[in-house]
């Protein structure tokens, strides 16, 4: 985590999005980083990265945010065409969909 926080900050503040509170619960964290992915706000890469990384095992190991990592997996082993921007962005937005009805500490999505 001390290496891919700074980034995702550094990332989100050039977008001029606010900072993500990390410090939040998981599920929380888990649906601003989908959200700010899906909007195209955070680039997919270092988000895709935190979601696996530091999120997926404190929210549980979710089959959306390991559903996400098999897309990345399969094409990083397969070399095949690569999952585009779109798809991956689409499958963020699952991912936040989930998050908010995980979440205990959140408003719903306007």
């Amino acid at each position: 985590m001390s290496e891919i926080e700074p980034l995702i900050r550094q990332v989100l503040s050039e977008c001029g999005m606010p900072p993500i509170d990390t410090q939040q619960e998981p599920w929380a964290v888990a649906r601003d980083i989908s959200l700010a992915m899906r909007d195209g706000t955070l680039p997919i890469s270092p988000g895709a990265d935190f979601l696996i990384a530091q999120l997926a095992a404190k929210c549980g190991y979710p089959p959306e945010i390991t559903q996400l990592m098999i897309l990345i997996d399969d094409w990083e082993a397969i070399q095949i065409t690569p999952p585009t921007d779109d798809e991956l962005r689409a499958h963020a937005g699952k991912i936040a969909e989930v998050a908010e009805m995980r979440s205990t500490h959140m408003p719903p999505l306007a």
